[in-house]
Order: structure tokens, then sequence, then C-alpha cells
């Protein structure tokens, strides 16, 4: 992959904005099979917007896939940044420019994929298997692609068979419109376009490296004062300063990641529910710490993504001691006396991340090698949620999670 340093600056209105800057990038020709390679999950950030639905779009893979020949058809620029192994072991990238392109391939790849039978046997398991999901040991699977929020459900719900989940889905549209247009094709053509497409859809990677600011290449690459660039700089600023985040909150809750609004649950008057609080908070940690890959808990991110911060819970916590230190003191000593295991800040890691000027608590939570009970119940993971485990179901988990030696 060729090195690639760009300086930058974008016009508007005939003036030069005032945003120059300096990118370290590598670039190099790839396919679009090759870049579902090797373990990857894609996450696109939340400046992202939704699919937007053009026949045109479409129209432009399916005259080439049809024509037959041996040329490629080359689609610009896609622009990636990695940002290290997830939890579930794939390889993370943040796909900043190129998310339309990459989405209109797998809508086509999705409808062949289920004129083909599905995702059950044959070529359709294998288009199913290399683009959409990856099957892990344990026997659970995740998706390769985290697409913008918008089209998560219909996306999410079409690639794992239970339909279109989402209303007024670009990407949803899309997928109607192709599975209409190859539904003649045929068995053998559309074994023969899955195949095409994956070898022959050309694109130059952008990489970036993990310190560097993603957002002038994204500014860079789309057009200056359109809507969708204005909010996408609004939206981008909130994380520009923590992409390991951004990528996290674009990506929602899953197995491997949980959001929390606070940390105290509150009563009437906003005054604290009574009890020692964090109740939430230690249930999920315990789930986490139960579970074979351990996950990460955001707290002060409500369920749509949006920041509200920890910081008005200081006092909440420790009147005496209203900042970071109280906060951090507090929940450290709640994990460490209600989790019955053998020295739980072992598995642990609590952070202070600083984003749109408020605090939010990253707690990163690794495997436990005993099972943690939180008031004598067992809570595990189980798909974006966190619940309790009793009877045989708990005995099973047990014996098969952590094994007796000898």
């Amino acid at each position: 992959m060729r090195p690639v340093r760009a300086k930058f600056g974008v016009a508007k209105g005939g003036r030069a904005w005032q945003e120059w800057g300096e990118v370290k990038m590598k670039a190099k020709e790839t396919r679009f099979g090759e870049m579902f390679e090797g373990g990857v999950k894609y996450v696109s950030p939340s400046f992202q917007r939704a699919y937007g639905w053009k026949r045109s779009r479409c129209a432009r893979y399916l005259e080439w896939l049809s024509g037959g020949g041996e040329g490629e058809l080359f689609l610009g620029a896609v622009v990636v940044m990695d940002l290290g192994t997830a939890p579930d072991g794939c390889r993370k990238r943040l796909l900043i420019d190129g998310t339309h392109r990459v989405m209109t391939g797998l809508a086509i790849l999705l409808a062949a994929r289920d004129l083909l039978g599905g995702a059950g046997e044959g070529v359709g398991k294998e288009i199913h298997e290399r683009y959409f999901v990856h099957r892990r040991e344990d026997g659970h699977g995740s998706f390769k692609c985290i697409v913008p929020r918008k089209d998560r459900a219909a996306f999410e719900g079409l690639v794992s068979g239970k339909g279109n989940c989402g209303e007024n889905s670009g990407f949803a549209r899309a997928y109607g419109y192709l599975k209409g247009e190859l539904s003649g094709w045929g068995p053998a053509a559309l074994e023969a376009a899955a195949r095409r497409l994956g070898a022959g859809v050309a694109m130059v990677e952008l990489a970036l490296e993990a310190d560097e600011d993603p957002y002038p290449i994204f500014k860079l690459l789309n057009a200056p004062g359109e809507e969708f660039t204005d909010r996408g700089l609004k939206e981008y600023t909130r994380f520009s300063s923590d992409p390991e985040l951004m990528a996290m909150i674009a990506g929602g809750e899953s197995r491997e990641v949980e959001f929390k609004e606070r940390t105290i649950r509150l009563g009437k008057g906003g005054c604290r529910a009574g009890g020692e609080g964090a109740f939430g908070i230690l249930r999920s940690v315990a789930g986490f710490m139960n579970s074979s890959r351990g996950g990460t808990l955001l707290i002060g991110v409500c369920d749509d993504g949006s920041i509200r911060g920890v910081e008005d819970e200081y006092a909440l916590v420790d009147k005496g001691k209203a900042n970071w230190d109280g906060y951090q003191l507090f929940l450290g000593m709640r994990l460490r006396s209600r989790l019955d295991t053998q020295n739980p800040f072992r598995f642990y890691q609590i952070e202070r991340r600083r984003v749109q000027q408020h605090d939010v608590c990253m707690v990163k939570v690794q495997p436990g090698e005993a099972p943690a009970y939180l008031d004598k119940r067992l809570y595990v993971r189980s798909g974006n949620q966190t619940i309790e485990l009793m009877g045989p179901d708990l005995i099973d988990y047990v014996a098969a999670r952590w094994p007796k030696k000898g």
C-alpha cells in the first residue's frame, strides 16, 4: 500500500475555507470482494446520512453486470480508518466515505442471495458468509457492516431473513427494486453476477492512520455548502477528538456494547430513588464479565446515541467530592463490593472520555475467570440485552463457560 501525504482546502462560494490541514494516508486499488476478506467489520460514522435511494445508482451496476465482457466497474475512492480489534475478534474499520456505493453493492448481493434460495446452503450461503455475517466459534454471528442508523433496522432485518424491519428505508427500496430486476436472471446468471461484482468492481482505498482526523477527508470528498456536508460537520464535531468512541456509538448497542443514560435511578422530583444505586450498571458489568468476550459499557449515552454525560450525577454519588474522582471512586467501590467473584477489579477498567463538553464514563470489561454473581444472581449478555439465567439454564451455562479442569 503506497503512503500518500495530502494537503487540502475546499472552495466555497469562490472563497477558500479556512480549514486547511494535512493528513497521512495509504492508497491502494481494491476490489469489492477484497474489502470483506480477513475478518473485517465496517462501521458507518455518525455523520453519514441515510442511504439515498436512486434508481440510476442501482441501474449503473445492473447495466455493467448484464453487459458481459471482462471490463471493470470503477467507483472512485473509499476512505477507511482502522480502529483495532473489536471484542468479537473482527478488525474494526470506520467507513468514512463510500458508504452508499458499498451499500448498493450489498443490496445487489442480498437480492441475489435471496433469489438463489437464501443463506441456508449453496451459493446463497457463500454470499451470506462472505459479505454479511461473521460466524464465530461460539455459534453467534455478527454483521460485517454497521450501516447508518436510519437504515440499520431494514438492513439487519433483510440480512437476517426477517424481512424489511425499517420504515421508509432507502436501502429497503433499493433491495426491492433490485430483487425485481434480477428475478428473471436464473441461477447461473445470478451466480455469475455475484462473482463478477466481487472481482470486477474496483475502488481506490484510502486508509487513514488511527490518530488522524477523518472529517477533513469526508469534507473534501463532499460538496461544500450542501445540507449533507454541513450536517455532517455538526454531527462530527461531537466525536472528532475520539474516533474509538465515535465508532462505538455509531455502531449502536450490541452483544459487546451497551449504553446507559444514568448511573443512579431517580425518583420523583429528580431525587435519588433509594437503595445503594447503580444496580443497572452493576448488572451490565456482571453480564459482560460472565460472557465469553467481555464488552464495553458507556455511561452517559442515551439509547439513540445522544450524549448527556455523567457530570450532573457527581453530587448525587458523593456530595463532598462532586467531581470525576468522586464518581469514579463511587463506581469502583460498588463494583468491588457487590460483584461476588474473586478480585473483580482485575476484569474492568473505568475511563473518563470527554465529548461535546460532557464526561462519558467508559467501562471496559474483560471475560471473568469464574462466575460473577450479583445478589446471588447470574447475569449474562444475550444479543443487545443483559438477562438473568436461572435453573437448568444457569447450571448448563456455568458448566460450559467455566469447565472444571482435571
